[in-house]
């Protein structure tokens, strides 16, 4: 007997948003391989100002994504233009049969779960919570998901269980999927240019890193005031500081020189085209707050290239890392920092421990098809009625 087909819905993702930042990659990159597995998929997100080169519509093209930049999605209170969207939206769910509307912001899941009620079609509304944090109980979050939310995607089984539970969500219409990454650009068995060497460091140094934006609240004060302390007490403790901002010569660049540290530690900005190659240079890195990419994908990649990490208890850090198995889970005083970098970095066996640890997890749990078809399952077993 041949096997039964079963139904792939069509796939609307809404994303409210223009730029390249926060999880836009991984949603782009979900989109892609949907496409790949036979899944047909549009990306609907807001249109970029004119001409502006790293948007997520050009990204998607680049990828061969089907995107629709015809709708408004303006986050802002607009109510005239949310109702534009509401009403166009329906008509394209009708009129491509789409079946499943997969939103990722609250202004998505607003517009999305509308056009979804409007429309004749009727499609599944699914709701991935990018944050790696629960949702807050809100009047508002309640009033937005109870009642218009088929299925839920969390970024850990801790966050999931937690949804869940505040807007009583059946369990089995829930799935937690890892973060994923592009795991070939990250192979620590690829041949990376010598960054140690372009930056000046030798054999016998420890090159801790960090990657972040330079923003107020990314605590590169504490970063920088544990560093110039362990460098006091080891002499062969050498840093990067990969990031830039509008903001970095105030964070990063100006405290460095009144620390003193300005010639143990390189600020080499945002290397796009040899960043693997950078964070194959680190010995391991620190990761303090996770920014709008809740699923830390920095902090992915890196333990993909098998570092070890010194992240703090925040957001999904904790269970991303697991401390004394990939790397040390600290509260982040400045103390305890400068503490846990001077036991990494006169550690070397520890080091080895953990970054192959990190590596075999990333191999593991961070695949973009192992997340591609969990998700896809999900849209079938939604078709099916769960």
């Amino acid at each position: 007997m041949a096997p039964v087909m079963r139904p792939r819905p069509r796939i609307l993702h809404l994303l409210s948003d223009w730029k390249w930042t926060g999880p836009a990659e991984p949603i782009v990159n979900l989109c892609r391989e949907l496409g790949r597995h036979g899944h047909v998929v549009n990306l609907a997100c807001r249109k970029p100002p004119h001409s502006y080169p790293k948007s997520i519509l050009h990204h998607a093209a680049e990828q061969r994504v089907d995107v629709n930049a015809e709708f408004e999605l303006n986050k802002g209170l607009n109510v005239a233009a949310n109702l534009r969207d509401i009403r166009g939206l329906a008509e394209f769910i009708d009129r491509e049969d789409v079946g499943v509307v997969h939103v990722h912001t609250s202004h998505d899941h607003y517009i999305g779960s509308r056009a979804a009620r409007k429309a004749n079609n009727q499609p599944f509304v699914v709701r991935w919570n990018h944050t790696g944090m629960p949702l807050r109980n809100t009047v508002g979050n309640r009033f937005l998901i109870k009642g218009h939310t088929s299925a839920w995607i969390a970024l850990s089984p801790v966050c999931l269980a937690e949804d869940l539970r505040t807007f009583d969500i059946p369990e089995e219409h829930g799935l937690a999927v890892e973060g994923a990454i592009d795991l070939a650009r990250f192979d620590p068995g690829r041949r990376f240019e010598d960054m140690r060497a372009r930056f000046g460091f030798t054999p016998d140094h420890v090159v801790a890193g960090i990657v972040a934006r330079a923003q107020k609240h990314r605590r590169f004060e504490v970063f920088l005031d544990a560093l110039a302390g362990s460098m006091q007490r080891d002499a062969n403790l050498r840093a990067i500081v990969l990031g830039r901002g509008t903001h970095f010569d105030d964070l990063v660049r100006r405290p460095v020189k009144e620390l003193g540290i300005d010639g143990k530690v390189v600020l080499p900005g945002y290397i796009s085209d040899l960043y693997p190659d950078t964070l194959a240079a680190l010995d391991f890195k620190v990761f303090l707050m996770p920014g709008s990419d809740g699923s830390c994908r920095a902090v992915r990649e890196a333990m993909a290239l098998g570092k070890p990490i010194i992240a703090a208890r925040r957001g999904i850090l904790p269970e991303l890392v697991e401390d004394d198995r990939c790397g040390l889970v600290i509260d982040d005083t400045p103390e305890n920092l400068r503490n846990a970098v001077l036991r990494m970095a006169s550690d070397a066996d520890m080091r080895r421990r953990m970054g192959k640890a990190a590596a075999e997890k990333a191999r593991e749990k961070f695949r973009i098809e192992q997340q591609t078809d969990r998700i896809a399952d999900l849209y079938m077993r939604l078709a099916e009625g769960l």
